[in-house]
C-alpha cells in the first residue's frame, strides 16, 4: 500500500534539508507516521507546504520527504490551479494508492478538486473553524478586549481581532473541504457531529492520536509532586481560558498561599516595560498582565519558553494538578499526554472532551468560564490525595488504551484498507 500524507508541518528528519521557512507543531502526528512505516507492505511518503520553499524530494531511510512552495499565507486562501499543480506533482511522482490529508483548517484538504478521482483521499479531523470561530467571541465576551490594544494591533497586525479576521475569511474554505471530501477519521463525537453537519453524505472512521515517546514510561505520584503547582499546556490564545484559570487562583491563594501556576508556550513577556507592552505585545498577553497584577498574581505565576517533548513531561509528573479550562477543544494532545502520566485533571467540558474523560472518574469537570467552580475542582484534588490517586489511575488507565502503539496503528491501517476496497467498487 502506498501512503501519501499532507501534513502542516515539517518532519525533524527532513527539517535540516528543507529550505524556506517550515512550521513546527501538531507532535502527535509523526509518531503514527512512524509506526505504520513499520507495517509490511507499506511505502511511505509525506508532502509538506513550506513558506518561501521551493519543491524538494529527499529520502531518508526509504520514505520520501517532498516540499512545495507556497507564500506566506498560502495554506488559508482558496486553492487555485498553480498552487495545485505543485501538491500534483509531488502526487503524481509518488503515484500513492491513497492521500491522508491532515487537517481540514488547512487548505490543501480543497485537492479533492484536483486530483484523480480515482485516488481516494481522507482528512483527518483536527481543529474545526467555524465553531472555533464564535467560541473566541465568547472567550473575550466580558473582556474590554481593545483596551489592551497595542499600537501593532491598531495598525490591524495580530490580537484578537486579527483571528476574527482570519478565522471568518477561512470558513467558506473549510466548509467547501467538508463539502468536497468523501472520507474523514476523527476521534470524538464532536467532531462527528460537525462531519455529518457539514456533510451528510460523508463517511467518518474513528482514529486515535498517539503521542511522543517521552510520556509513555513516566508515572505522576501524589507523594512526588509538588504540592500546590498548576500546570496549563497553554495560555496564548484567550480560547484556552488562562485568564479563567487566574481568577481561580485568586480564590485557590487564600487557602494555598505557595500556589503556582506554571504556564509555557507563553508569548506573555513580564520583563517587557509597559512603553513596549503598548507598542508590540498582543491585546491578550497585555490583559493578562493587568489581570495578574490587579489580583497580586505576580509571585505565583511561572512562564516558561517552549518545552521540549521531555521537559513537558517533567512538568506534568511535577505538578499537583493538569488545568484545561478552554472555552472549546477537539481532543486536546496535551490531555492526552497528562491521562497516560497519570496526573489528575479539572477540564471544562466542551466540544470533544467528554469523549475523552468522564466527570467524576477520569477528570474534574467545571462549567466554561466558571472560576469559582474551578477552584473549587482544584481545591478538591489538593486538599485529597484519595481522589487525586483515583483520578490519576482511571485516567492512566483510559489513556494506556486510546493511545496503544499498537492497536492505534492497526486501528489506521484497517481504515486505509476499508476506504481502498470503498473506493475501488465505487469507481472501478
Amino acid at each position: 500500500m502506498r501512503i501519501l500524507w499532507i501534513t502542516h508541518d515539517i518532519f525533524d528528519a527532513f527539517s535540516p534539508y528543507v529550505k524556506g521557512n517550515p512550521t513546527k507543531g501538531r507532535p502527535w502526528i509523526a509518531p503514527l507516521f512512524y509506526s505504520i512505516y513499520k507495517q509490511d507492505g507499506v511505502k511511505l511518503a509525506v508532502l509538506t507546504p513550506v513558506v518561501d520553499g521551493k519543491e524538494q524530494k529527499c529520502t531518508i531511510d526509504d520514505i520520501i520527504y517532498y516540499s512545495v512552495g507556497i507564500e506566506k499565507k498560502g495554506n488559508v486562501i482558496p486553492m487555485n490551479n498553480k498552487l495545485a499543480n505543485k501538491y500534483i506533482s509531488a502526487i503524481n511522482d509518488f503515484r500513492p494508492d491513497i492521500i491522508h490529508v491532515h487537517g481540514t483548517e488547512i487548505n490543501f484538504g480543497l485537492l479533492r478538486k484536483y486530483v484523480n478521482a480515482n485516488i481516494p483521499i481522507v482528512c483527518s479531523v483536527q481543529g474545526i473553524i467555524p465553531p472555533c470561530f464564535e467560541y473566541l467571541k465568547y472567550s473575550v465576551a466580558n473582556i474590554d478586549i481593545n483596551k489592551y490594544r497595542s499600537i501593532k494591533n491598531r495598525l490591524g497586525r495580530g490580537g484578537v481581532n486579527q483571528a476574527f479576521r482570519k478565522w471568518k475569511r477561512y470558513i467558506p474554505i473549510e466548509k467547501e473541504i467538508y463539502r468536497l471530501n468523501q472520507y474523514f477519521i476523527g476521534r470524538t463525537l464532536w467532531d462527528k457531529a460537525y462531519v455529518a453537519a457539514f456533510n451528510p453524505q460523508a463517511r467518518y472512521f474513528h482514529g486515535e492520536e498517539l503521542l511522543r515517546d517521552e510520556f509513555y514510561n513516566i508515572d505522576w505520584n501524589p507523594e512526588s509532586c509538588e504540592r500546590h503547582r498548576v500546570f496549563i499546556s497553554s495560555s496564548e490564545y484567550a480560547l484556552k481560558g488562562f485568564h479563567v484559570l487566574l481568577k481561580a487562583t485568586s480564590i485557590l491563594k487564600q487557602k494555598y498561599p505557595d500556589i503556582k501556576i506554571v504556564a509555557p508556550l507563553s508569548s506573555v513577556r513580564p520583563h517587557f516595560s509597559i512603553f513596549l507592552d503598548y507598542l508590540i505585545s498582543e491585546d491578550y498577553n497585555n490583559y493578562l498582565k493587568k489581570e495578574i497584577d490587579r489580583l497580586g498574581l505576580q509571585q505565583n505565576i511561572i512562564f516558561q519558553q517552549r518545552l521540549s517533548a521531555a521537559e513537558m513531561a517533567a512538568e506534568f509528573k511535577k505538578a499537583h494538578v493538569f488545568a484545561l479550562p478552554s472555552f472549546v477543544e477537539n481532543s486536546p494532545n496535551a490531555l492526552g499526554e497528562a491521562m497516560i502520566i497519570g496526573v489528575p485533571s479539572v477540564v471544562t467540558p466542551v466540544g470533544g472532551i467528554t469523549s475523552i474523560v468522564e466527570n467524576e472518574k477520569s477528570s474534574l469537570f467545571f462549567p466554561s468560564g466558571d472560576y469559582v467552580m474551578m477552584a473549587h475542582q482544584i481545591d478538591r484534588l489538593f486538599s485529597d490525595d484519595k481522589l487525586a490517586f483515583t483520578i490519576s489511575k482511571n485516567a492512566k488507565s483510559i489513556a494506556g488504551k486510546r493511545h496503544n502503539i499498537v492497536e492505534t496503528t492497526k486501528q489506521y491501517m484497517e481504515t486505509y484498507a476499508a476506504i481502498l476496497k470503498s473506493h475501488k467498487e465505487q469507481y472501478n
